[in-house]
């Protein structure tokens, strides 16, 4: 069974947007103007496959992404694509924007929760058509009713720790699909973007890595406030 807490890192980062104004007010969340978080720089260091001669020691793999946010209109965003004959050193070509928010008329609340799942799994069979994959993962009855829970946490603003290992459950249905893979993905990355802690963020793009001796990713959030923004600029 793929055990997707093998090889887990798992982060919290803050993202409230707060600082003293003269009056001694603390801005929250409300006043964050948009928001950006992009996965990259996806790399295999060892594929776990040895090259044994005439056998080049490639590997297949699947990149599992899944998504979670209060504001969205489905809360959860599920994500998986397959990559053939991937050797150590590789790079997979997954870059993209996960999250994107930006404050509008019609949209002027900020995010409170987001939470993202990057899972690299190798397959010990040819690859699966990730279409159809995907059509029978969203159709488990299962899935279904932890997808229900989850957005029903979510929205209750509840705490981060039941939600990540709701996700991780959520994520372990994708396994029973995949066909034979490895039960230990090369790595796991649960990453949390709340306004819980009410943190200093610095404005613009945060950069966030996960690695270990298989693979290695990064997440960046990027966050702006006018008003912030235009108070660092007026003091410079």
């Amino acid at each position: 069974m793929l055990n997707f807490r093998e090889n887990l890192y798992v982060e919290e980062h803050s993202f409230q947007e707060s600082f003293f104004e003269s009056t001694g007010d603390i801005l929250t969340s409300d006043q964050i103007s948009g928001m950006e978080i992009r996965l990259s720089h996806v790399i295999v260091k060892d594929n776990k496959t040895p090259k044994i001669f005439p056998f080049p020691g490639l590997a297949k793999i699947y990149f599992v992404n899944l998504v979670l946010s209060d504001l969205a209109a489905e809360p959860i965003s599920l994500d998986l694509k397959g990559f053939e004959k991937v050797d150590d050193g590789d790079g997979l070509a997954v870059d993209r924007t996960l999250f994107y928010w930006k404050k509008t008329p019609d949209s002027k609340k900020a995010p409170s929760q987001i939470h993202v799942l990057c899972s690299i799994i190798k397959s010990k069979e040819d690859l699966r058509e990730v279409g159809s994959v995907l059509d029978k993962i969203k159709k488990d009855n299962e899935y279904k009713d932890l997808a229900s829970n989850l957005a029903t946490l979510i929205g209750n603003a509840s705490s981060v720790t039941n939600i990540s290992n709701l996700v991780l459950t959520l994520s372990g249905i994708v396994g029973k699909y995949l066909g034979h893979v490895d039960d230990k993905p090369l790595l796991t990355w649960v990453q949390s973007f709340t306004d819980m802690d009410g943190d200093w963020d610095v404005i613009g793009k945060t950069e966030k890595h996960a690695e270990n001796k298989y693979a290695a990713m990064n997440l960046s959030i990027t966050v702006r406030d006018k008003k912030r923004q235009e108070v660092a600029e007026s003091s410079n």
